[in-house]
């Protein structure tokens, strides 16, 4: 089946089935991020290569099921933009778009930081062909590449930020969907945007800022995705808006 044809059999879903599947998907790209953190992060020593390349090899199977439950979160991710895309278009088709341009590019991007993930595994294996660099340079390449990994998945959360907010403005235009969803969510993709432009600019205020910015993200992002699997939309102020829509 080709890309069109899933396209168009997602459109002719019903809201409510678009809706749940939708929220299921989002509510998968929280819990296995949350996963993928869990599994990587502790593995890395702040400034320290040698601890860091150490924690790594010796627990190389946590190191692939971080990146495995980062790569699930981003497909995830990409499905939940897809199925919002159509679930919103009525409130506005061109802003949906955007949302969805947005979303598509911060996962885009997100797979590159994901793919660098396994660099350091690459670099502290060995092999007879890095033979040319000492166990210090590959284990300094090796931190770099996970710093580079955070550098751009930064510039992808700026992304996610902004559709975050454009999907909270426009589920707070819409009649089917409860409005402090829109601010909840709108709220925490501002929240992204801001810690972003903070790690850049002044990296001290950004650490500070990062738990209470991602709690803020988590709540919006939370209660949209739980809502939109167990109640989805209201299918008859959906279809009344997708009528006017379509007549305007």
């Amino acid at each position: 089946m080709s890309a069109a044809e899933i396209t168009e059999r997602i459109g002719e879903a019903s809201p409510l089935v678009m809706a749940r599947v939708a929220g299921g998907l989002w509510l998968l790209c929280i819990v296995a991020g949350i996963g993928g953190f869990i599994a990587g992060s502790p593995l890395i020593v702040a400034n320290d290569a040698a601890a860091t390349a150490r924690n790594i090899l010796a627990n190389e199977s946590l190191f692939r099921l971080g990146f495995a439950a980062d790569l699930i979160s981003g497909l995830s991710y990409l499905g939940a933009t897809v199925f919002l895309y159509y679930v919103l278009k009525p409130v506005s088709k061109s802003l949906s778009l955007l949302a969805a341009f947005f979303g598509l590019a911060g996962v885009a991007i997100g797979g590159i930081a994901w793919v660098s993930h396994l660099a350091p595994l690459v670099l502290l294996h060995g092999d007879q062909y890095l033979n040319a660099f000492t166990t210090t340079q590959l284990q300094a390449m090796s931190t770099i590449a996970l710093k580079l990994q955070m550098q751009v998945f930064s510039i992808g959360m700026v992304f996610f930020g902004v559709q975050c907010f454009v999907i909270g403005y426009l589920i707070l235009r819409s009649t089917f969907l409860p409005r402090i969803l829109g601010i909840l969510l709108g709220i925490g993709g501002l929240s992204y945007v801001i810690v972003c432009f903070a790690n850049f600019l002044l990296p001290l205020l950004g650490a500070r800022l990062t738990p209470f910015i991602f709690a803020a993200a988590f709540i919006g992002e939370g209660s949209l995705a739980v809502w939109l699997l167990v109640k989805g939309v209201n299918v008859q102020r959906w279809k009344e808006e997708a009528r006017a829509a379509e007549g305007s």
